[in-house]
């Protein structure tokens, strides 16, 4: 199997030999004991173990629970113990909810937060969407709207800023294992595919995840698909839309809402926020 090199809150991480299936959420609470991130509901819904997850193509909040840690190979990642910066200078959406008595239940606000500092990184201020994916509502829900809404004025903090252009000098290339195989182009794809026709295809992992967390099923051999660069476009052409079956509902949300806003709409209404930045069109329809 090969090595696994990402940023956790700013440190590197390198893994050797972890199980292809560990998910982030299990890895960071009993690996690390880093507990800030929940498990919920284990199925990517309620948002409850939110992270952030920086790269190349820009920051976004992803579920740990149907994450695996093959997925995170040179990326960055921040949990709710990562949004506050060295020596525990509180970020502005943590001061924010401090000042507006902001929170949910203990077990959910942690989400919030993450979900929150992603949409402050991205200049978010649709909270009502960027909030979907963290489905409590038991306590405090509009004062988090408010202070999210407050701290959208504020800078971005150094440490959130730097994650991507990080990200991109963390791992450069890996050797695949027999168990876990990470192609970075569509004829490599192929090749690994054709020589393990036996393989389980990973792109978001919205489902596999699932066959993992709930099934409790273990397959034998993954491909991972996020480095396949080359399925990923969006070609706007004056007839038609193409688009590679690696691109996510949120990349296609985004590009065919200005197009079309009722199918932009509709793409809005498929998963949350957290989801359609894991979920492909490929997978989807596979």
């Amino acid at each position: 199997m090969r090595e696994i090199v990402f940023l956790l809150n700013g440190e590197r991480v390198e893994l050797n030999g972890v199980p292809a299936t560990r998910t982030l959420l299990d890895w960071l609470r009993e690996g690390c004991g880093l507990t800030g991130t929940k498990e919920g509901c284990n199925e990517g819904d309620c948002g409850a173990c939110t992270v952030m997850v920086s790269d190349g193509s820009g920051t976004r909040t992803l579920n740990a629970c149907i994450l695996f840690l093959p997925q995170l190979h040179g990326k960055a990642v921040r949990t709710v113990e990562g949004v506050s910066g060295p020596g525990g200078t509180l970020h502005p959406v943590q001061k924010a909810m401090i000042r507006h008595h902001g929170s949910q239940c203990g077990f959910c606000t942690p989400g919030f937060v993450v979900s929150m500092a992603c949409a402050h990184r991205n200049g978010r201020h649709d909270f009502d969407v960027q909030l979907a994916g963290n489905l409590c509502r038991c306590t405090g829900y509009a004062p988090i709207v408010r202070a999210a809404e407050e701290a959208a004025s504020e800078p971005v903090p150094d440490w959130i800023a730097e994650d991507c252009a990080l990200s991109a000098a963390v791992a450069t290339g890996s050797e695949s294992g027999a168990s876990c195989m990470a192609p970075e182009s569509a004829d490599e794809l192929a090749t690994l595919y054709a020589a393990h026709p036996d393989a389980v295809l990973v792109a978001g992992a919205t489902d596999v995840g699932l066959t993992v967390t709930k099934a409790l099923q273990e397959p034998d051999r993954l491909l991972f698909l996020g480095g396949v660069q080359d399925l990923k476009f969006i070609d706007v052409g004056p007839k038609a839309v193409r688009i590679g079956a690696m691109a996510t509902f949120a990349a296609v949300g985004d590009m065919i809402g200005d197009l079309h806003p009722g199918l932009g709409e509709l793409i809005r209404r498929f998963g949350s926020v957290q989801v359609r930045n894991a979920a492909t069109i490929g997978g989807n329809i596979a």
